[in-house]
């Protein structure tokens, strides 16, 4: 425990010296590189077409909310399940969210949003 608070005080001071919009961004591509170094595919745009596939899979529903999703530009967006995946932007494991619910979930851990969820992680993930 000791060495997390070092570490926390040592971010503090980072994040002090570079500011906060330099620190998050560097936050950002170290968490991208990470995934990265895993095998895991490249993020890339996914085209309007596969938002239009997957909302009719989907039946406009949101799956992490339940509720209907309008079908407009910035109001949705494609969700990766899991970030871990191998095959990162496949159509497995990619579901068509409300661009709020997505933008919520990405900032907790997948135990977090199923406690909060009541759904399992399997659940999540599917």
């Amino acid at each position: 425990m000791k060495h997390a608070k070092e570490l926390y005080t040592l971010l503090e001071g980072l994040q002090t010296r570079y500011g906060s919009s330099a620190f998050r961004a560097a936050l950002k591509k170290m968490n991208r590189r990470r995934l990265n170094e895993h095998e895991r595919e490249e993020r890339k745009k996914i085209p309007w077409s596969k938002y239009r596939k997957h909302y009719d899979i989907q039946k406009g529903v949101c799956p992490l909310c339940n509720e209907v999703m309008p079908f407009l530009r910035g109001k949705i967006e494609i969700d990766h399940r899991d970030p871990n995946r191998k095959d990162f932007n496949s159509d497995r494991n990619l579901q068509l969210t409300h661009k709020e619910c997505n933008r919520k979930k990405s900032s907790k851990s997948l135990y977090e949003l199923s406690k909060e969820t009541g759904k399992t992680i399997r659940e999540i993930l599917r």
